[in-house]
């Protein structure tokens, strides 16, 4: 028996057909619900994703090959690196360093690219559409820009809100965190959790301060040396509510990475 899997594309906006599209959530979705990661080895999770990529494998967000959520020429075309600056003020600077005029809790925010045209649509996709493939995507963007990190840099992530874990079945940041330190030989751990449940989309950075206030709580002793991975920084008002709980807690050296920034 074969499965026609049928994707329809314009320029900027992939659909799915609703037959493969539901098969896919379908699989992706009832795995966790049911206690997948407590009951199940790590072979039968694999197993799911193979299955998930034979019923209804991804097409390149930009030109249409099979296989591959973006391919490695669309992302050369498409994802131009950002250049190294302040990710406050924009300034240039060393390494992506904040510069001191900003006074910022983070050491370094690297970038990758600019969270524009085909480089929105991976983060899209992985968000919304629950194409957890963009994780290894986003991973090894993040990775390529990253420079030598101290063996002892422990990466961690931006947790997610709860309320919306639950929709996806999967914490975005975590997944991409995870791939990171694996591509970088990199210790990972969970060091914080999500208290609050407020939406940032389109908020001021004067208003995800106030909304980030107590958003954070520590779950594990902080390390000297941190890294934190998110998908995109807009404002950087997260990464630096993540960074300050961290320095406080013990911290000496805490930067962050990320996919894309909003400009």
């Amino acid at each position: 028996m074969s499965v026609c899997v049928n994707y329809q594309y314009n320029h900027m906006q992939p659909q799915v057909a609703t037959t493969s599209l539901d098969i896919y959530n379908t699989i992706i979705t009832t795995i966790p619900r049911h206690g997948f990661r407590s009951r199940y080895p790590t072979e039968m999770k694999l197993s799911s994703e193979r299955l998930i990529r034979l019923v209804a494998p991804h097409q390149c967000l930009g030109c249409g090959r099979e296989g591959v959520l973006c391919c490695p020429g669309c992302q050369e075309e498409n994802f131009v690196p950002m250049p190294s600056r302040c990710f406050r003020c924009r300034c240039l600077t060393g390494e992506y360093a904040a510069c001191r005029s900003c006074r910022s809790p983070l050491r370094h925010v690297w970038v990758t690219t600019e969270y524009d045209g085909l480089a929105r649509q991976p983060l899209h996709s992985y968000k919304f559409q629950r194409a957890r493939a963009a994780a290894a995507t986003l991973a090894q963007n993040i990775t390529d820009t990253l420079p030598y990190l101290p063996s002892d840099t422990v990466v961690t992530y931006v947790p997610t809100a709860t309320k919306r874990m639950r929709v996806r079945g999967y914490d975005h940041a975590e997944l991409i965190a995870r791939e990171v330190a694996e591509m970088k030989s990199l210790p990972f751990r969970r060091l914080a959790s999500r208290l609050t449940q407020s939406r940032q989309v389109g908020a001021s950075r004067a208003v995800r301060l106030k909304q980030l206030d107590g958003a954070f709580g520590l779950v594990d002793e902080a390390p000297r040396r941190v890294l934190i991975i998110d998908d995109v920084v807009t404002t950087g008002a997260t990464l630096e509510a993540m960074a300050v709980l961290l320095r406080r807690a013990g911290a000496r050296d805490v930067s962050a990475a990320v996919f894309a920034q909003k400009l």
